[in-house]
């Protein structure tokens, strides 16, 4: 849960700040589908904020305040979910800021490359990792020797 904590003040700094810039003057100029997308990304930004803060009310309401297994369950799946959120939604607003800066093609080539990055980085490489050390666990017991852990 200590994951939630940490990134939820990010992602609530960056919600205020994409809620503000559509009150000035620079974002009226922008063309109908770059607001669009903006407002994409808003959704996409507060949907990770909320799903950062559901495991607080449901240690609260269901756990009663108790730390259990189904509670830290629980909470990793809205951990995920809720990166997978972000990611897109900071690429949806990349997009928006470099399609300004340099073109419409740039941008979605910038926002797919800053996509893949988040979710590569946040997702793919730990599920690979845990992959592999499932496969090195898995080793270890069938020779008969102690998985290896690093300190």
């Amino acid at each position: 849960m200590t994951e939630a904590r940490v990134v939820l003040p990010g992602a609530q700094a960056l919600l205020g700040f994409q809620l503000a810039v559509v009150l000035t003057h620079a974002f009226e100029m922008l063309p109908v589908r770059a607001k669009a997308v903006h407002a994409l990304a808003l959704a996409l930004v507060a949907l990770c904020t909320i799903l950062l803060m559901a495991p607080a009310a449901y240690h609260r309401i269901v756990f009663s305040g108790e730390v259990a297994p189904q509670l830290l369950q629980i909470g990793s799946k809205f951990i995920l979910a809720a990166t997978l959120a972000l990611a897109f939604g900071l690429s949806a607003d990349v997009y928006v800021v470099i399609a300004r800066i340099a073109g419409e093609t740039v941008g979605l080539g910038t926002a797919m490359l800053s996509l893949g990055t988040l979710v590569g980085l946040w997702h793919v490489s730990p599920l690979v990792l845990r992959s592999q050390r499932k496969a090195t666990a898995q080793t270890d017991r069938q020779l008969g020797t102690v998985a290896r852990t690093p300190r």
